[in-house]
């Protein structure tokens, strides 16, 4: 589990919002949280499971690398 601070004023926090949004509708391993108790949780219980495989990751960054040149 990863957790990114992002700026929802700035034109950077937005893109990178819609862009975690689009994915999460697309890949079940994607969840936004915003309430620090539940993403608490979250992490706890994903700390020891729920790990990309190698090639699990090559294609998500593959996906993320086409939609990210889309927008542009």
């Amino acid at each position: 589990m990863i957790t990114i601070e992002i700026d929802e004023h700035t034109k950077a926090g937005k893109a990178l919002l819609a862009t975690a949004q689009i994915m999460a509708q697309k890949n079940e391993g994607i969840e936004i949280t915003s309430e620090n108790s539940v993403l608490i949780a979250k992490m706890k219980h994903n700390r020891q499971s729920k790990l990309l495989s190698e090639s699990e990751k090559i294609k998500f960054l593959d996906e993320l690398k086409n939609l990210v040149q889309d927008e542009i």
